[in-house]
């Protein structure tokens, strides 16, 4: 009997253990563990304090701003600035592709969206209704070319993911508590999701389209300011805003 008795504990004690051990993978997988890019390339490109970056439409050139200067830069995909144009406007901190023809670029300490063409010409301003200080405001902007939509990132207190229709009009905006700040979006329109950055945290957040986080990974990039990510050819770019420099990772 005490064999028995002494066998039957063995057992629960082993399935107990193998519960315990599936409880914690499942937890793993709700939670991803970190990755870290590869980096490929440094270039220094000559932009000052450079604060955004996209991907032309037809996939050939960057487009980028400065900070300093309220510049819109072009740039060829080795970092060679093409053309350049002021926005009027200061503390430019972010970019996104309309189409062939249009870009939009955000102001981070008046809170205002400025669409251009890409001559420079202006062709509509909206103000956002955001409070808190002047260097915690816009910082990052997307947009979904097949909704029409943009994805608006405020940097923090509080990090807020804004998306509006074509016309501006508020869709949702959503409190972010991914990582400490936020500096860029990305849309990618292979699979749609968002792809959003972090300078205090050093990392690249993939979220779906309400920002619930996906995957990450770890960057090392003093001040990333810029971000872009090129599913053809396993990429990601980011510039930075202390050095200057455009990098490229690899994208596993």
């Amino acid at each position: 009997m005490k064999y028995f008795i002494k066998n039957c504990a063995t057992i629960i004690f082993i399935l107990l253990l193998t519960l315990s051990q599936y409880k914690c993978n499942t937890n793993r997988q709700e939670s991803p563990i970190p990755e870290k890019l590869s980096l490929q390339k440094m270039t220094p490109i000559k932009v000052p304090e450079p604060s955004g970056l996209a991907l032309s439409f037809d996939g050939k050139y960057f487009w980028s701003v400065g900070d300093s200067d309220s510049k819109v830069y072009k740039l060829d995909l080795y970092g060679n600035v093409i053309k350049t144009f002021v926005v009027n406007g200061e503390d430019l901190e972010g970019i996104t592709v309309i189409d062939s023809v249009n870009l939009a670029v955000i102001l981070e300490r008046t809170r205002e969206v400025v669409i251009v063409d890409t001559s420079g010409k202006e062709v509509k301003r909206k103000n956002f209704d955001l409070k808190g200080g002047l260097n915690e405001g816009l910082e990052g902007i997307c947009f979904d070319v097949n909704t029409r939509e943009y994805y608006f990132l405020n940097e923090k207190n509080p990090g807020l993911l804004i998306k509006t229709d074509s016309s501006f009009n508020e869709i949702f905006r959503k409190e972010l508590k991914l990582a400490k700040d936020y500096s860029d979006i990305f849309f990618s329109q292979a699979d749609n999701t968002l792809w959003i950055l972090s300078d205090e945290s050093s990392k690249i957040i993939q979220t779906n389209l309400e920002g619930k986080m996906i995957k990450e990974y770890h960057i090392k990039v003093q001040q990333p300011e810029g971000l872009v990510v090129d599913y053809k050819n396993k990429k990601v770019f980011v510039v930075c805003d202390k050095k200057e420099t455009l990098y490229e990772f690899n994208l596993p």
